[in-house]
């Protein structure tokens, strides 16, 4: 049993190293944003943004929650690390439908041929990067993961570093955005060494498959800014979808702090095992830290709308409102993950997954709708708005779940 004073300075180191890598990342990656916008106009980086949102979206729900759910499997001791990797070699198999999937919307959308080719690569290079990631976390090497992540980043980084001063803005920001990830997977991919076993049978991939669902949907929420962006684009037109893609990108650090607390808080409630008593109070504990993380993004809104402009140039103005309403969505992102966490942990995969299903689909006709009455910054509000009904939503099934007895197979 986990000393309470250690235990809450254990979860917080651990939270703290996946959410300052995460972050980094996050920041090189909006800097590399910042160096292409600054060369392009808002339309031009709307195209761009919303291919790339396209790909990135694509990879998540390719992924359909699996290394999330492996991290988990792995801690609890009901997956092995090898089967793990064995499991992930047979989606390998189907990857090239990200890559078809990329193209197609990359040549409809893109501003040049030579952007659509590069942005083609973005669904699949993430894949394989949050893949050899999730692998690198689920054998506990977390220094490797986190040293791929930020050699990737600055890689993409330094690609738009190289090409801008070139005038080639344009295919500078849509190189570097593939070519972050590319780096990364490779490294990581490296860092791991020979797989010890061979790919397994899809079928049984499959029956792994829904058992993530839940993993896989709270992810999407996560990320449902990016899924928003193609939408704003849709229901307003580029310029606009580029204004809410400069604050989304910005933003980007802020929705991570969610994700670290994910990635840390699923395989921490995992091991406190079937004791109701240490399961309810790491459960407390992790609910405690939410609302400590929610904290920042509210502060950083504040920063928003007199910051941008000033890294962006005026063109940009607008997405400094855009940026403090979709901070504060970030807020809500981040206490949305306690109660989905406890559930999926006590067995309710599935109402985890309705809840945000219901919360995303509201989202997304909201952002299409107000979108096209009000820009980016309409649509930015109907965002929060669906965060605020996932989060309502997951406290209901959190609640259930807490009432309902441990499954045995915990």
């Amino acid at each position: 049993m986990r000393a309470p004073g250690g235990a809450l300075g254990l979860l917080l180191g651990r939270i703290g190293g996946v959410a300052g890598t995460l972050v980094a990342g996050q920041l090189v990656l909006g800097l590399t944003y910042v160096v292409g916008a600054r060369s392009i106009d808002p339309a031009t980086l709307g195209l761009i943004a919303t291919v790339a949102a396209v790909g990135q979206i694509a990879a998540t729900v390719f992924d359909a929650g699996f290394i999330n759910y492996s991290v988990r499997e792995t801690a609890a001791g009901r997956l092995p690390v090898a089967t793990a990797r064995a499991l992930v070699r047979a989606k390998r198999r189907w990857s090239l439908l990200l890559l078809a999937v990329g193209l197609a919307v990359a040549l409809w959308l893109a501003p040049s041929l030579a952007a659509a080719l590069l942005l083609s690569l973005t669904g699949p290079a993430m894949w394989e990067a949050q893949t050899a990631h999730g692998l690198l976390r689920v054998a506990e090497k977390f220094s490797q993961a986190s040293i791929g992540q930020l050699v990737g980043r600055v890689v993409g980084l330094g690609v738009a570093l190289a090409l801008v001063p070139f005038g080639w803005g344009e295919v500078a920001l849509a190189a570097a955005i593939p070519a972050s990830f590319v780096a990364e997977a490779l490294l990581d991919r490296w860092f791991l060494g020979a797989p010890p076993e061979r790919a397994r049978a899809s079928r049984e991939l499959v029956s792994h498959s829904r058992e993530s669902l839940g993993f896989g949907l709270s992810n999407l929420a996560a990320q449902a800014q990016q899924l928003d962006t193609p939408l704003v684009t849709l229901g307003a037109g580029a310029f606009q979808g580029g204004l809410y893609a400069a604050a989304g990108r910005l933003i980007g650090p802020l929705t991570f702090l969610a994700t670290s607390l994910q990635l840390v808080a699923a395989p921490w409630l995992a091991r406190a095992g079937t004791d109701p008593d240490a399961l309810h109070a790491e459960e407390r504990r992790v609910i405690k830290v939410g609302a400590a993380l929610a904290v920042a993004p509210l502060l950083v809104a504040l920063a928003g709308p007199p910051l941008i402009p000033l890294l962006l140039g005026e063109e940009y103005a607008r997405s400094g409102t855009v940026f403090a309403i979709l901070a504060v969505g970030a807020a809500i992102v981040t206490l949305n993950q306690p109660p989905a966490i406890i559930a999926q942990t006590r067995g309710h995969q599935r109402g985890v997954a309705t809840a945000i299903a219901v919360g995303l689909a509201f989202g997304l006709a909201a952002t299409l709708v107000l979108s096209s009455f009000g820009g980016a910054v309409w649509a930015a509000a109907g965002y929060l708005v669906s965060q605020v009904i996932i989060f309502v939503l997951l406290c209901v099934v959190a609640r259930r779940a807490r009432r309902a007895p441990l499954p045995a197979s915990m």
